[in-house]
């Protein structure tokens, strides 16, 4: 069976999004929805950098919604807008977002909003990417192998100083002076990072009580600059975000999701950066497991950051096909049977 796609927006994640969906057997690309006006009527290909498709980018929704597609593929650099995932899965077309994971820290307002869509629709939501989605989804299915575990601990570290788009981190408060309000940020705009407590939780059947997080700075104690983005000395240069889940009578949390960012080296307090994901499982026995990328080629620092997109956009390019065929409503991999790659032929 063929599902048609149709990718929102052709950003950075975007791009490879549309790659993978053109290599996918299973997959048609039917059409893509233009973020900017520039970008209204342009082809899809020739913004992605893979020549033309015959097929134009557009901002008129309801022209994209009339195509019939099954699926579409969502990765706005934004956080979900609840309008237009309402939008889109009252129109019956099932989403897979790389910016969302069950739509939790939106509210509970918001989250009803969006699985009332869903059931109107019949449709169906699912948000992955690397992490939050594939990683932690990793670090869960490991405590299989484990008699009576007792906690699964997951850890993110990445120097984002060969970044791009490190300027990004501006919401954050980085290269700003620390302050409260920068706490309740990035509880705002990580909320979907947390989410991924409860993904794990559903799978591993972990009945939490309680959930706490915590947020520290790392700061820059001389000016730096990493692709225009100025972080003057004294200012916020790095943070490492913990989340925890606990359960009734247990003192030490069941699930811990680390997050560690530095933007560079030197900063105070400096902590160890491991370039990728470390996930421990404590139980008999205990398991240990380090999960690192490289490009297929490695000539420019852009083939690292083409790499880093295409790890976020393919975890939902390659769960099309399953979401299209789910119940309706917002779905996690704590919902759906396994989710697998897609072979094709190098010829």
């Amino acid at each position: 069976m063929t599902y048609k796609v149709i990718q929102w927006t052709t950003g950075f994640v975007g791009r490879e999004a549309v790659k993978g969906i053109l290599s996918h057997p299973e997959l048609e690309l039917v059409g893509a929805y233009a973020w900017s006006p520039e970008k209204n009527g342009q082809d899809v290909g020739e913004l992605c950098g893979i020549g033309r498709l015959g097929i134009q980018a557009t901002n008129d929704i309801d022209a994209l919604l009339a195509l019939g597609a099954d699926c579409i593929c969502y990765t706005p650099h934004q956080l979900a807008s609840v309008d237009v995932l309402c939008r889109l899965l009252e129109g019956g077309i099932n989403v897979v977002s790389s910016n969302l994971t069950n739509m939790r820290a939106a509210g509970e307002t918001a989250r009803a909003r969006v699985e009332a869509a869903a059931q109107a629709g019949g449709a169906s939501l699912f948000g992955s990417g690397i992490f939050p989605g594939f990683a932690n989804y990793l670090a869960a299915n490991m405590a299989s192998v484990s008699q009576n575990f007792r906690r699964v601990q997951f850890l993110e570290s990445v120097d984002l100083s060969t970044y791009h788009a490190i300027s990004n981190y501006e919401n954050l408060g980085w290269g700003q002076k620390p302050d409260p309000k920068w706490e309740q940020t990035s509880s705002q705009v990580l909320g979907f990072y947390e989410e991924c407590l409860d993904v794990m939780a559903a799978m591993l059947r972990v009945p939490i009580s309680e959930r706490r997080s915590n947020l520290e700075w790392a700061i820059t104690p001389e000016d730096r600059e990493f692709f225009g983005f100025e972080m003057k000395a004294g200012t916020i240069a790095g943070q490492k975000n913990t989340w925890q889940a606990f359960t009734a009578g247990q003192e030490d949390a069941v699930l811990e999701l680390d997050v560690c960012w530095v933007a560079g080296k030197g900063l105070e307090p400096e902590w160890p950066i491991h370039h990728g994901y470390t996930m421990k499982v404590e139980g008999n026995p205990n398991v240990q497991t380090r999960v690192t990328f490289s490009p297929q080629k490695a000539e420019r620092i852009e083939d690292y950051i083409d790499m880093s997109n295409t790890v976020t956009s393919m975890p939902i390019v390659s769960a099309i096909p399953t979401v299209c065929e789910a119940a309706a409503g917002i779905r996690t991999y704590a919902d759906l049977p396994l989710i697998t790659g897609h072979y094709v032929p190098n010829i």
